[in-house]
């Protein structure tokens, strides 16, 4: 009973903090500049992280930071859940900008934040022509510094679900020339792909080291990242 308790205090919690933190950054974007809504915005998913250990129980972690390049770069990264998309702006300690589907901006409040927060947003129309505009956007995120993440699964997916990506995260590696980091973690075990947590647990997140797009062909990387993401899964 306390279990189902803490769950939809945590769900009034995320829907209300949202809509009200979401209305202050909008009345404050005039006045900040992107760095300063990032600021904004990565402010409230870190107490967002901190509220899931108190109201369901989900504690985090996240391991090998020290492979991420000083340089802009690309995670691909395993999509499980709505928490990867909460949480990693309170976890990684560089700006990250997700590729994400453009029809999120027409959400109220949260597609207007996060058309402020100046993303990478992928219109699934014509193949080419999205491959097109979101290498385009993806480099001008990357001139500016910016990590960019893509779930290169196309969609989100159970935790025991075998590996299986798609090439547009490693063609953008190699149209732009950043280098690939490859990322995986265990969200799926406690927030379901669909739905809201399902009680308390601990979701590891797992960085994995960089690969190059210099030295590797198209299908050599994606073989590296299936290989290594289908390991480490094994393992959480």
């Amino acid at each position: 009973m306390r279990a189902v308790l803490n769950k939809w205090l945590f769900i009034v919690y995320l829907l209300g903090s949202g809509t009200i933190w979401s209305t202050v950054m909008l009345l404050l974007y005039p006045f900040v500049g992107r760095s300063g809504r990032y600021a904004l915005a990565a402010s409230w998913c870190r107490a967002l992280v901190r509220v899931m250990r108190v109201l369901p129980g989900i504690r985090c972690s996240i391991e090998g930071l020290e492979h991420l390049p000083k340089e802009p770069s690309i995670i691909l990264c395993r999509h499980e859940s709505t928490w990867e998309t909460l949480a990693f702006l309170g976890l990684f300690p560089r700006r990250i900008s997700f590729v994400f589907k453009q029809d999120l901006l027409r959400i109220p409040f949260f597609g207007w934040v996060l058309k402020g927060l100046d993303m990478v947003s992928l219109d699934r129309g014509s193949p080419r022509q999205a491959h097109v505009a979101v290498t385009r956007e993806a480099a001008e995120r990357l001139s500016k510094g910016d990590i960019v993440v893509i779930f290169p699964e196309g969609t989100r997916v159970p935790h025991d679900a075998p590996v299986r990506l798609t090439s547009g995260g490693v063609r953008l590696a190699c149209a732009t020339g950043a280098m690939i980091v490859p990322v995986v973690h265990n969200a799926g075990k406690v927030w379901p792909a669909k739905g809201w947590p399902t009680g308390a647990g601990h979701i590891r997140v797992v960085v994995g080291p960089t690969l190059s797009p210099a030295e590797r062909s198209p299908q050599e990387l994606i073989h590296d990242v299936h290989d290594w993401m289908q390991s480490e899964l094994k393992k959480l």
